[in-house]
């Protein structure tokens, strides 16, 4: 059994806490809530946050009908809590989930992982000391990726060349997906603008679908849409053009636009180019559709609503790794290779050409 296991509370009923509540806490706690043996435990937050951080969290913790502390040490207590979910603003992600993992307790952080070169290196020292585990929100139980990646390893396509990926938040959900819009457009609490919010998405699907890392980032940004953005100086749409390991290439179209092309807050798409076909998938029409080289045309259903699939996958391919002593299959080290090409697509946007991916601590 892994070091990881050995760590857990052997017992019946996986005890879960939130390390504050104020993004995303809600849908993935009533997920949780209806999984087999896991017990919610309560909201924290830290006591020295702002006023309304504390309003907030206490909010969830009254909709999820839990315990509400003002203070962190209840549930950093592996005596109380097995296991904690990391939802703060961005730039607190780090530095919480490292406190969790020197208390010696199993940590999901939502994304960003977090904000910058320094929060990377001290996440990887935190988790090499430590005993337990440390995952990451991502969307690669996406059952559509998932059935793009069996296509390619079975040679359906050939050799994946080319990947262009589509990421739209529709603004008409802005004020109802974000709990607070300054959690996205203020720089201290954010880290960034919607390159950071949204861009490690595509990279992830890239990394996911090709097995290649990606080399160089030519990225140019705007705020062409919203007022809230502007005001504070961060982007809300974004172009990058990826150059990646064996000279495959990737095109990368992401933004918060007034009308996303989709039903929901999210909508993407994803369109692989193979030298042997090529194969495209929707988020919202729950299908994969297959191109080959004679003209022929297959489009295979996948399950459900694209975000409430993936998260409900995810939460639960969580739970049941905690409860086997497995590793992640999406931890640290993927997301700070997502996390070097976003500041590699900031560093693209100054610059105004193109720059190079930096080398990720581990």
């Amino acid at each position: 059994m892994s070091a990881h296991a050995s760590a857990q509370n052997p017992r019946s009923r996986l005890r879960i806490g939130f390390l504050s509540g104020i993004r995303h806490a809600v849908p993935y706690a009533e997920i949780l809530a209806q999984t087999a043996d896991v017990e919610l435990v309560g909201v924290a937050e830290e006591t020295l946050s702002p006023a309304w951080m504390h309003e907030d969290a206490a909010q969830t913790a009254k909709s999820l009908n839990v315990a509400y502390f003002n203070t962190l040490e209840p549930l950093l207590d592996p005596a109380a809590v097995d296991a904690v979910i990391i939802c703060s603003e961005p730039t607190r992600h780090a530095a919480l989930a490292t406190q969790a993992l020197k208390a010696g307790l199993h940590v999901l952080v939502d994304k960003p992982i977090g904000t910058s070169s320094e929060d990377i290196a001290a996440l990887a020292a935190a988790e090499a000391s430590a005993k337990t585990s440390l995952s990451v929100i991502n969307r690669l139980h996406s059952p559509a990726v998932q059935r793009l990646r069996r296509w390619i390893d079975a040679g359906n396509m050939g050799l994946p060349l080319h990947v262009d990926v589509e990421w739209f938040a529709s603004g008409a959900h802005f004020a109802t997906s974000v709990e607070r819009p300054e959690l996205v457009v203020d720089p201290a609490l954010s880290g960034g603008g919607e390159i950071l919010n949204f861009l490690l998405y595509p990279v992830d699907y890239i990394r996911f679908l090709t097995g290649l890392e990606v080399l160089e980032v030519h990225c140019e940004a705007s705020t062409l849409f919203s007022g809230l953005h502007r005001d504070n100086g961060v982007e809300d749409t974004a172009v990058a053009s990826l150059l990646l390991q064996n000279g495959v290439t990737a095109t990368v179209t992401l933004g918060r636009v007034p009308a996303a092309p989709g039903l929901g807050p999210v909508s993407s798409s994803i369109r692989i180019l193979g030298s042997h076909g090529n194969a495209s998938s929707d988020d919202d029409k729950p299908q994969v559709s297959r191109f080959d080289t004679a003209g022929g045309v297959s489009a295979l259903p996948v399950e459900g609503p694209s975000s409430i699939a993936i998260l409900r996958r995810m939460l639960n391919q969580w739970e049941q790794d905690l409860r086997s002593g497995s590793s992640p299959a999406y931890g640290q080290a993927d997301a700070a290779a997502s996390l070097a090409v976003i500041d590699a697509a900031y560093a693209s946007v100054a610059a105004g050409q193109p720059v190079r991916v930096a080398a990720v601590v581990s």
